[in-house]
């Protein structure tokens, strides 16, 4: 099961956020976090949860409210300058924290990918495709 384009950026694909640049930045970020999962699943370590409230693997609410894909630069979830917003960050469904409690710094390596601290993101797993300010490949926002 991978996470879509299309699931990521829903009904906002059409809007003028979503530019031929932020498309391509969220082809990039899912490619390597498609890989990921799949390598997690090959392991029996995660297997794909959907959010009952988005249909997909991408964590969120009804309503868009605390979208997990896409965010347009008008959203009030997260930070201003949210990755979600340039099409590089999403957050997984991870309901038991098995994707959060496996994943290591050698791993997010692997897939150059980076991700909130576990402890920051119950219920989800945020990965993007940039570096935090810190560099570091798992960072308190």
């Amino acid at each position: 099961m991978k996470i879509t384009v299309s699931q990521y950026f829903g009904a906002k694909i059409g809007h003028p956020d979503a530019t031929r640049a932020v498309v391509s930045n969220a082809i990039e970020l899912l490619t390597r976090v498609n890989a990921l999962l799949e390598h997690a699943s090959d392991g029996l370590v995660y297997q794909g949860c959907i959010d009952p409230d988005t249909g997909t693997q991408i964590s969120g609410s009804p309503g868009g409210k605390g979208d997990g894909g896409f965010r347009l630069s008008t959203a009030t979830t997260g930070a201003p300058k949210s990755k979600h917003k340039r099409g590089q960050a999403v957050d997984v469904y991870d309901p038991f924290g098995d994707l959060d409690f496996w994943l290591n710094d050698a791993i997010l390596e692997r897939f150059e990918l980076y991700r909130e601290a576990p402890e920051k993101t119950s219920g989800w797993c945020h990965l993007q495709s940039v570096p935090p300010g810190s560099g570091k490949r798992t960072f308190y926002p």
